[in-house]
């Protein structure tokens, strides 16, 4: 299990104090695949950078197994992919860059090579075994980051936006394997500003926002939850709208209104608020996972102004 448990982090300047990280704690269990989302300047790096070792927080901890940071298992447990070009030697070849990564986590020069082969031929890169890093198209080398992340088996794995960039078919490739290690019971942490990605991979979504984690939910109890509470209203003519207190768009036709209520019970009150405009239909509508990140960081975000 990957724990993080209470992490701090804050920065200081002359002038400037910035808690970047307030009270952080969420889990991954194995086979688990954990969206951690979080706009722009929410905590989301530093956390990921916390649990990779590379920030050291004020106070907290990050355990995976039972081992913290600093202990010579701790990095055996954990695969990560946070830089395309992160731990990779530009001059070796593909297939040295991978034995090398497994052999320094503690397997053995056979079980490595081994493991490469596998890992080269799953991802399309068998024939580029011998290239040097430096000389791959941008794709190849995020499957090769990819596979460097998980060359030595690790039984948890974080991946940082791991398809972004990707072509069509090389994102499908990566994605099948994320699914494929989550079915063999490995618990991965996955990051992603592409929400159609994490609603297909995840199991459970977490959000940060302002430094705190304000969402910790497995994704199909989230799912369901805002499906009780999210209504497309459309109008029989273009309408100006009052003030409502609910999450809620207009498009630009005026003509169709989506709304999200804090409890079903709220649609009487929403009906009261839209008289006299006429309405055409009301209808309970699916709602997707970016819409449910909007509505928690929206509100977060009101708060604080």
């Amino acid at each position: 299990m990957l724990i993080v448990d209470s992490v701090k982090k804050t920065y200081r300047s002359l002038r400037n104090v910035v808690h970047v990280l307030e009270e952080v704690s969420f889990q991954v269990q194995a086979g688990e695949v954990v969206a951690l989302l979080g706009r722009n300047g929410s905590g989301k790096t530093t956390t990921i950078r916390t649990i990779c070792g590379l920030v050291i927080p004020d106070a907290g901890s990050v355990r995976i197994n039972g081992f913290r940071f600093g202990q010579q298992e701790y990095m055996a447990q954990l695969g990560a992919l946070i830089d395309t070009n992160r731990g990779l030697f530009p001059r070796l070849s593909v297939f040295e860059n991978l034995v090398y990564t497994s052999t320094v986590r503690g397997m053995s020069r056979r079980a490595a090579a081994e493991r490469a082969k596998y890992l080269l031929d799953l991802l399309g890169l068998w024939e580029k075994r011998n290239a040097p890093a430096q000389t791959l198209s941008k794709g190849m080398l995020s499957k090769m980051a990819f596979a460097n992340a998980i060359v030595h088996d690790p039984p948890f794995v974080l991946l940082d936006e791991p398809t972004l960039g990707l072509d069509v078919d090389a994102a499908e490739v990566l994605e099948e394997q994320i699914l494929a290690m989550a079915k063999a019971g490995k618990g991965i942490l996955l990051t992603t500003h592409q929400m159609e990605v994490a609603a297909r991979l995840c199991t459970r979504v977490a959000i940060l926002s302002d430094g705190k984690i304000v969402l910790d939910k497995p994704k199909q109890d989230l799912l369901q939850m805002f499906d009780l509470q999210t209504y497309r209203v459309t109008f029989k003519e273009p309408v100006s709208l009052p003030s409502l207190p609910f999450i809620h768009s207009l498009d630009e036709t005026g003509l169709v209104l989506d709304v999200t209520l804090n409890h079903p019970g709220e649609l009487y009150e929403l009906m009261d608020r839209l008289r006299p405009r006429p309405l055409r239909s009301i209808e309970k509508r699916e709602v997707e996972l970016a819409e449910i990140f909007r509505a928690y960081t929206l509100k977060k975000e009101a708060r604080r102004a």
